[in-house]
């Protein structure tokens, strides 16, 4: 088979396939351009964006995509399913870095971490006596998956209470207690810390609305990793500017980047990342392990760890 890789890899990786799949080839990010190479390939390795289309489109041949990311909202859908493709992607690789940054977030509003250093700025030694703890209090996660399951067992390491929302109610080992979404708001009342891991499908865009920041409680801190689509700007300006809630700590936004004109910049209880949640310096091996996974599965025509069902989104 002809396998294309549209991102760049380590050349000890190049070497771990070339050997255990001596008669395939491979090509590299340096022939993703070449017209021919991508019309004869049988399988596309790319990150979800919206420039994998043009990949897409044009392998006359493909029959299988591995997508190194885990949300598969930028891919050219209709394409995929009328061509029959199969998908999987790398679901499962984002817990570790996602779940340490939600509790760096947490971290952050207990200590007060970011009003220390901005004091740093101005030098001033200012005492904080407003510190609190993390033990005891409070977390509702959106999603019980790989990643939502990192954060709750990160946060049980804090001795935090943790409740967790997924489409049934189903349980989870890593939560205390768990509700279906249809109780989110009822469930928000809770949340001294809430965090959203939700991510980017139509039963999800929109989601957060007016009466769920009035829900939770005023000292409540809202943490979204998951997907900036589940809650428009304008609810979040609202809810920031009429202090709601005590904080915002947002990686991800309706739209990204966010525009110099966004009133989220100079609120001073928004805080916010630029979609860096999952990044890490381990994502393109924990990411290859799993091709490797993938790739065998397919040519022996077994099922795919971590198929896309491409009607549902994820």
């Amino acid at each position: 088979m002809k396998v294309l890789f549209t991102m760049d890899i380590p050349e000890e990786l190049k070497k771990i396939q070339a050997e255990k799949w001596p008669d395939d080839e491979f090509y590299y990010q340096e022939q993703a351009k070449d017209s021919d190479v991508i019309s004869k390939v049988d399988v596309l390795i790319a990150y979800s964006s919206k420039s994998t289309a043009k990949y897409v489109e044009e392998a006359k041949n493909l029959k299988l995509m591995m997508v190194f990311s885990a949300g598969v909202d930028s891919l050219p859908v209709d394409i995929l399913k009328e061509k029959q493709v199969k998908v999987a992607n790398v679901r499962g690789i984002h817990a570790i870095p996602m779940g340490e940054f939600a509790i760096g977030f947490m971290l952050d509003h207990a200590k007060k971490l970011s009003r220390f250093f901005k004091s740093q700025g101005y030098r001033l030694w200012e005492k904080g006596s407003s510190l609190t703890e993390l033990a005891g209090h409070t977390l509702v996660v959106a999603g019980t998956g790989a990643i939502g399951s990192k954060v709750a067992e990160l946060a049980k390491a804090f001795d935090m209470e943790v409740y967790g929302l997924n489409t049934t109610g189903h349980d989870v080992p890593a939560f205390d207690k768990t509700f279906p979404i249809e109780q989110l708001e009822e469930v928000a009342a809770k949340a001294e810390y809430f965090v959203s891991v939700l991510p980017n499908t139509e039963a999800t865009t929109g989601l957060y609305k007016d009466t769920f920041f009035e829900n939770m409680p005023e000292q409540g801190v809202f943490i979204n990793i998951g997907r900036g689509s589940t809650v428009e700007e304008s609810v979040l300006v609202k809810a920031a500017e009429t202090k709601q809630i005590a904080a915002f700590y947002l990686d991800v936004l309706p739209e990204e980047p966010l525009p110099k004109e966004s009133k989220l910049w100079t609120l001073d209880n928004v805080f916010l990342t630029p979609h860096v949640s999952g990044t890490s310096d381990k994502y393109v091996y924990r990411g290859f392990d799993i091709w490797l996974e993938v790739f065998e599965q397919f040519k022996k025509e077994e099922p795919l760890t971590n198929e896309v069902d491409l009607e549902k989104g994820y």
